[in-house]
């Protein structure tokens, strides 16, 4: 256990809360599960309490859109034509499904305060920070940059761990490039290459439009 305090290392952490309150972009993303690899390009919107991911395939074909507010999940379907919204923490997520269900700006500038860090630790390179969540969150020494946010083997939020790398300037603010989220189960991948982003955009009320007659489903 490391005789740091806290609030050292965390008051270094690049923390834009008060200053990064929206972002746009575009990816690529390689989902991997057993048996199966898929490829598809993500547009987003995103501000700190919803998030809206729109998915395209390998081809070009506009597939769905996918809105989050944190609690609940709702799944356009474009191409099968129907609506579905699933409780995040329900553990029924599965595929891209697992991205859309997290905030992308959160996802990208990961917030926390002093207050949450129970214990300190540290190596060479490494603090590691334990959450009175359970939560563990590793920095980087030399950066202050978060490298990896693993949650408790009891999680019920859809990953259990989250890595970052490629961290870079856009503006005055640095945030990673490339993200890769495992699924709780620990079988499932998620590696999301960032191509493009806009920083602090007017995004208005973020909702998905869909036909008054389609089905909507609850799971």
């Amino acid at each position: 256990m490391s005789q740091i305090k806290p609030s050292v290392v965390v008051n270094k952490i690049p923390d834009y809360r008060s200053t990064l309150h929206a972002l746009t972009g575009e990816g690529r993303a390689i989902v991997s599960e057993p048996g199966n690899t898929e490829r598809v390009t993500i547009i987003f919107m995103s501000n700190r309490s919803k998030s809206l991911v729109k998915i395209r395939n390998g081809i070009g074909i506009k597939g769905g859109e996918l809105l989050t507010d944190g609690d609940t999940l709702t799944v356009y379907n474009k191409i099968d034509k129907y609506v579905r919204k699933i409780a995040v923490r329900s553990g029924n997520l599965q595929r891209i499904n697992k991205l859309a269900s997290l905030n992308i700006l959160q996802l990208i500038n990961y917030p926390f305060t002093p207050d949450e860090v129970s214990d300190v630790f540290e190596n060479e390179s490494l603090y590691k920070l334990a959450l009175s969540s359970g939560t563990l969150i590793y920095i980087d020494k030399k950066s202050y940059n978060i490298r990896q946010i693993e949650q408790p083997n009891n999680t019920t939020l859809p990953y259990s761990k989250i890595q970052y790398d490629a961290y870079g300037t856009v503006g005055r603010f640095t945030l990673p490039r490339r993200i890769s989220i495992f699924g709780a189960e620990k079988k499932s991948k998620i590696a999301l290459q960032l191509t493009s982003l806009d920083l602090n955009p007017d995004l208005g009320n973020l909702h998905i439009n869909y036909p008054d007659d389609i089905p909507v489903y609850h799971r």
